[in-house]
């Protein structure tokens, strides 16, 4: 599902980080988003849904080299529960009895 969003965030290196870009895959716990900078695993950003403006702190937990593009396939998941964050109701949790 493609949603708009601002990254923001200081890099592991210093650099200030604030870009508009759009995730490819959106879920409970975290999304991947397309980045133009390679972005390291453990680096928290905070990203800001621009459809809501909702924002919410994040955790980059992998990173995938670009391949027919120029930008980064990046996974980043939530530092707390995401809520109603994407605007989506995602079903619930299956329970196993």
């Amino acid at each position: 599902m493609r949603v708009p969003v601002e990254v923001r965030g200081t890099a592991n290196d210093g650099n200030v980080l604030d870009e508009s870009t759009y995730t490819g895959i959106v879920g409970v716990h975290g999304a991947m988003i397309w980045m133009s900078r390679k972005l390291q695993v453990g680096e928290e950003v905070e990203v800001t849904n621009r459809f809501s403006q909702r924002s919410a702190k994040f955790r980059v937990v992998w990173v995938k080299d670009p391949k027919n593009s120029e930008l980064w396939e990046t996974g980043v998941e939530s530092l707390r529960p995401l809520d109603d964050f994407w605007g989506v109701r995602f079903p619930p949790k299956a329970s196993h009895q």
